[in-house]
């Protein structure tokens, strides 16, 4: 099945539309500003959850494939949650089940680098 998502381009802020066969069930995605970012968060992430990167309209996409278990999901967001306050970032945007989400950066990291 192909899903339609939007994907902001950092420039200009505009939406662009983004073809993707993933199975909403399984995937999450996540738009990543710089290729550094990308490097990091698959060290962190792989073998656990395989998936692939792609850049579109001058973002960076990183797929995860979660398990079908119950704990799976939470486990990886609480794994990227963490990346996000590490490596600095205020807040990154994902894609799951069709709706984008914004994963900020952990209230006790922003608080710390003011």
């Amino acid at each position: 099945m192909t899903q339609r998502c939007q994907v902001a381009g950092p420039a200009t802020g505009h939406l662009v539309v983004m073809e993707t066969t993933l199975r909403i069930s399984n995937v999450v995605l996540f738009e990543l500003p710089a290729y550094a970012d990308v490097d990091e968060l698959n060290t962190r992430i792989r073998p656990r959850w395989p998936g692939s990167q792609e850049l579109v309209a001058d973002v960076w996409l990183v797929t995860a494939r979660v398990r079908r278990s119950k704990t799976d999901l939470a486990f990886l967001l609480r794994e990227i949650e963490a990346y996000v306050g590490e490596a600095g970032l205020q807040a990154i945007r994902y894609w799951l089940d069709g709706r984008f989400y914004i994963m900020e950066a952990p209230a006790l990291d922003r608080a710390a680098s003011l």
